[in-house]
């Protein structure tokens, strides 16, 4: 009877301890994020194919503040690229991006999809926002995920 009870002891340490290793493991960790100014001008395309869905009210990303939309030399597209480690056993899905907006930002543009972030591995994911030209690029970025249909919040100020 000793035997089994020391089997059953040592069996419910390792389930314990794999469990234990699960939860770490669904923390993303953020490695670093990077941003990139561009005109808008560079981004023409960009820019009018956003103007053109604000004025159908066909625009689903997310609209900080209305502004009048002069000329494209008047904003930049901040592009923000987290860099992300899962170093877990399990998949985190449905990655998205938010930003804390700074007072010059307009608008953040959708993303064209829901990423994931396969188990143990590292990722590049981006956004983009409309801000105001000679924006400064430092923003927090929050970052929501889901592990087993939980869902789990991670932080990174620039």
């Amino acid at each position: 009877m000793r035997i089994f009870a020391g089997i059953m002891v040592f069996v419910v340490a390792v389930v314990g301890i794999f469990f234990g290793y699960c939860y770490y493991g669904a923390q993303m960790q953020i490695e670093s994020v990077t941003a990139i100014l561009t005109p808008a001008v560079e981004m023409a395309d960009v820019y009018n194919d956003t103007l053109e869905a604000l004025s159908l009210d066909a625009f689903y990303g997310e609209q900080y503040r209305e502004s009048d939309f002069l000329m494209p030399d008047s904003y930049a597209f901040l592009t923000l690229t987290v860099r992300m480690a899962n170093r877990g056993l399990l998949p985190q899905d449905w990655i998205r991006i938010e930003v804390r907006p700074d007072a010059s930002d307009i608008l953040q543009l959708p993303a064209d999809r829901t990423p994931t972030l396969a188990a143990a591995s590292r990722g590049d994911f981006s956004t983009t926002l409309l801000t105001r030209a000679g924006a400064d690029t430092a923003r927090t970025v929050i970052v929501t995920y889901y592990v087993l249909g939980h869902p789990y919040q991670v932080e990174y100020a620039m």
